[in-house]
């Protein structure tokens, strides 16, 4: 541009944008460096200098740059000067050269990108470059020396190249220093790309969100309001079939908490109950094997503990015409099949841990547990060699062909996930797969509860060659039955229908002698389909496996201790959100607990647990309580879900606070309808119990609102948490070894932490209040996992009175 001088402006910025563009995509810098030195640019003013000078140092470029360049330079100047060659056409011929160079230019660099050589790149830039300037100066000092003289008055030859003499010298001259130009003629022209500007840029941009983007966006409406439209009409259905059940009172869950259970009232009306059970559990649910070892598959002739637990509650609810309908679920999909209510009640043998209560995994939802009906734990079984290996958790070496077998989806998959490489789990769905592997030679070893493992299941299975059991109990697996979470009646009936077998084999009444012990009412239904616990376990788990430690019938000559700890399952990874208007929100927001005490106030067992709560939810401020003084005549029913408290310590638990009967006494309405009776209030729901007191019955414990299961749950795990603590050593001084919880989020990381720093384990929480309790022993023990925990919290002399009452409502 600066040999084109000042009169060519437009052409000068359509060569810059030319340049500009492969900069651009080389780099943000639009700062050349040159390999050789570039040749200084001249302004218009430094052309009318001497040519000699400007000369050395085109030539002194050219020499440098084709010291760099690979390819070897033009061998002559083109022909120049005829009869129309004048000044208009020279610089023309320039402009046309200078296109070109950058045309050729851009190729090439366009080239060197594709190829990584920026260096090479550069280096021809200089070349090009210095070319222009020399042979633009070489034909400009021509042209001056032969169309004029230095008066500015042409002069010529005749043959249209001016005056020869002075011609040839600067031919030669510039000829013996090879500065050569390109002749415009030999190069085909090329148009130049436009470069988009902002304003296009922009235009594009908006047709492209009018085209693409809104369309996508009315689509996502669409479909969302055809969800939620689809979601109304299933709820307004939900309400119509509910309008004949009795009210319901509001709740402050994410899910309609029914004072009167929805299932209860399904299983009633339709007069059968659904429980799912697993397909092929020896001991548990099996087809019946008969005479000449015949095994028939009618619904009849199955058979097991989950199914007598099933009659047991169907002859309760629908007395001794009942009906029951087995329906198969397996590993992945029993909690899938509860949620979507297409069973009533869960037997698949499922361990209750805190993760569960709040998330399970593969449903996202939680559920309620009953007592467990069986204690059990993970351990190994298989060839003698392979189970030494996995009993050290060894898999390299003479250990490489470890293969381990079990169930997905299970506790079991969560704790031995963390112990080996995946490449040695083999995960099945049913038991019968799961066996059928380790037959088939599929894995060395499995993994499971005792009644999965079984030598007798394993050689009715087919198996025959050595088989040995490891010597560790891996985890705990307390079984329980379980139910919706949004069916506090309903869970509490299964659980009470548990409790009363128990009781029942306590007091030696049998399938054949309960309609003698227990005339007239509903239990004894239950216990004349199926007998008490123990004879369901001698008719069916017995020969799977015997009956020892935990769960074995506590006595009083046992003198052993009751408390022990469920497992927490996976709570490292957050799942769960409480509802914002629930009750562990509303006390957040309070910024302080309140709290029910039976008469003392400053310092009890009662007061620890609550300022232990408290800790729970302050991140260790224990103080952040206030207590409310109660007397044993309040009905703790009322109190709880008019809301006058969150929770109530030393609370007792019985069937007649669990289950409230009906009465004709007014309520206020919680939901803001009018007024009600106390026959639409449910009970309350009970923590781990923390006292025993002479016997198992009537233990104390903290009580609070069914309405609110989340909240129920949260206080459940913390009385538990502190009993956990001292099983493994934890105290008030080392609380970090507690677990960490990030399952409600960070805000409860420190729920168990907290509760620990603010009162300490168990026996810390017990040796602090010695004064006021008795010495610590029998039942307030730790059980170690060896001695009996079958020990139902009911009372002698009320059984027949509390089981009687039962479904009285």
């Amino acid at each position: 541009n600066d040999l084109l001088g000042t009169d060519n402006n437009n052409d000068n910025n359509d060569n810059d944008n030319a340049r500009g563009r492969v900069k651009s995509r080389r780099a943000p810098s639009s700062r050349r460096d040159c390999r050789a030195p570039c040749p200084r640019r001249h302004s218009n003013a430094e052309e009318d200098t001497t040519t000699s000078s400007y000369l050395d140092e085109l030539l002194l470029a050219e020499v440098r740059n084709a010291a760099t360049s690979s390819s070897s330079p033009p061998s002559s100047l083109p022909a120049h000067g005829n009869e129309t060659d004048d000044a208009e056409g020279e610089e023309k011929r320039m402009e046309n050269y200078l296109s070109t160079s950058v045309r050729n230019n851009d190729d090439h660099r366009r080239s060197s990108y594709e190829n990584d050589e920026e260096d090479d790149e550069e280096s021809m830039i200089s070349q090009i470059e210095a070319a222009w300037r020399a042979g633009a100066e070489a034909r400009r000092e021509v042209y001056s020396s032969n169309t004029t003289d230095g008066n500015g008055n042409g002069r010529g030859n005749g043959d249209g190249r001016g005056g020869g003499e002075e011609y040839d010298r600067n031919r030669d001259f510039l000829q013996g220093r090879s500065i050569r130009a390109i002749p415009v003629e030999d190069v085909l022209p090329v148009e130049a790309i436009p470069v988009e500007d902002d304003a296009e840029r922009k235009r594009r941009l908006k047709r492209q969100i009018i085209l693409v983007y809104i369309p996508i966006l009315l689509l996502a409406v669409v479909v969302a309001g055809s969800l939620a439209i689809g979601l109304t009409q299933m709820r307004n259905n939900d309400e119509k079939s509910d309008s004949k059940n009795p009210k319901s009172s509001p709740t402050t869950t994410t899910t309609t908490t029914a004072v009167y259970s929805p299932t209860l009232i399904q299983v009633m009306n339709e007069g059968v109950l659904r429980c799912g059970v697993p397909i092929n559990k020896h001991g548990f649910s099996s087809f019946k094997k008969h005479l000449n070892n015949i095994t028939t598959t009618g619904e009849d002739d199955r058979e097991g503990m989950s199914v007598d637990l099933c009659k047991a509650v169907a002859a309760s609810v629908l007395g001794p015409e009942y009906r029951i309908e087995l329906i198969e679920v397996e590993s992945m999909t029993r909690f899938t099949a509860l949620a979507g209510r297409e069973i009533d009640l869960l037997l698949y043998g499922d361990t209750h841990t805190m993760e569960r209560d709040f998330h399970e995994k593969g449903t996202g939802v939680g559920f309620q547990f009953t007592d467990p009906y069986f204690y059990d734990g993970l351990r190994f079984a298989g060839v003698p060699s392979a189970v030494k290996c996995a009993d050290s958790y060894n898999w390299l070496g003479d250990c490489s062909d470890l293969k381990i077998c079990l169930m997905a989806g299970s506790t079991h998959q969560d704790f031995l996930s963390t112990k080996f490489p995946p490449q040695k789990l083999v995960l099945t769905s049913t038991h019968d797969v799961y066996l059928q592997d380790f037959v088939a030679g599929r894995c060395s070893v499995i993994a499971g509860e005792q009644n999965l493992i079984a030598t007798t299941v394993v050689r009715d299975a087919g198996f025959v060659g050595e088989y040995a059991y490891g010597t560790q109990t891996l985890t705990k697996e307390p079984l329980a039955m379980v139910t919706r979470k949004n069916d506090p009646n309903w869970s509490d009936i299964s659980n009470w229908v548990l409790r009363a077998l128990i009781h029942a084999e306590k007091h030696n009444i049998t399938q054949e002698n309960a309609q003698i012990k227990i005339p007239g009412h509903e239990i004894f239904n239950a216990v004349r389909a199926v007998g008490n616990y123990g004879e369901i376990w001698e008719r069916h788990v017995q020969e799977v496996v015997p009956r020892e430690g935990l769960n074995r019938l506590y006595n009083e000559e046992n003198k052993a201790g009751l408390h022990y700890s469920h497992p927490f399952g996976v709570i490292e990874i957050s799942r769960h959100v409480f509802d914002p208007s629930s009750t562990i929100n509303r006390i957040i927001d309070r910024e302080k607990l309140k709290c029910g005490v039976f008469g003392i106030t400053n310092q009890s067992i009662d007061t620890d647990y609550c300022r232990a709560l408290a800790g729970s939810l302050f991140e260790s401020d224990s103080s952040r309580v206030e207590f409310v003084e109660l007397s044993d005549s309040d009905n703790i029913e009322r109190i709880l879900n008019d809301g006058n408290v969150d929770v109530i310590a030393g609370a007792i638990l019985n069937f007649s606070h669990d289950i409230v009967l009906p009465s004709n006494e007014t309520a206020p309405d919680k939901s803001g309808l009018g007024t009600s009776t106390y026959d639409d209030l449910g009970g309350v729901a009970f923590s781990q119990p923390y006292f025993y007191g002479e016997n198992c019955s009537g233990p104390k414990a903290m009580a609070t609102s069914q309405y609110d299961a989340d909240w129920s749950s949260y206080v459940y795990w913390v009385v538990m948490g502190t009993i956990w603590a001292e099983e493994n050593g934890v105290t008030s001084s080392d609380f970090q070894k507690s677990k960490g919880v990030e399952l409600f989020g960070p805000r409860f990381e420190w729920m168990f932490r907290g509760a620990i720093i603010g009162r300490g384990n168990y026996a810390e929480i017990y040796n602090r209040n010695i004064d006021m309790l008795p010495p610590r022993g029998g039942r307030n023990l730790i059980n170690n996992g060896s001695t009996p925990q079958m020990c139902p919290p009911l009372a002698d002399n009320s059984f027949k009175e509390d089981t009687a009452n039962l479904f009285k409502f």
